[in-house]
């Protein structure tokens, strides 16, 4: 499981669990376009990546 943690616009912090990797990729797009800050990935194994880096590098797989 993935989970996407980020600080929404009035700093609190939330945290989603996506299944998979899309779903974790489509949940970063929708964060960063309602403004959070912050957001990063976990991956099943427990490493975390930016949102950014982790759009970068899932992205080009399904885009």
């Amino acid at each position: 499981m993935y989970k996407v943690t980020g600080t929404d616009p009035t700093g609190r912090a939330v945290t989603f669990a996506c299944g998979t990797d899309l779903q974790a990729l489509d949940k970063v797009r929708e964060l960063m376009g309602r403004g959070f800050r912050d957001i990063l990935v976990a991956d099943p194994k427990g490493q975390q990546t930016s949102g950014a880096a982790f759009e970068r590098s899932v992205g080009l797989e399904y885009d």
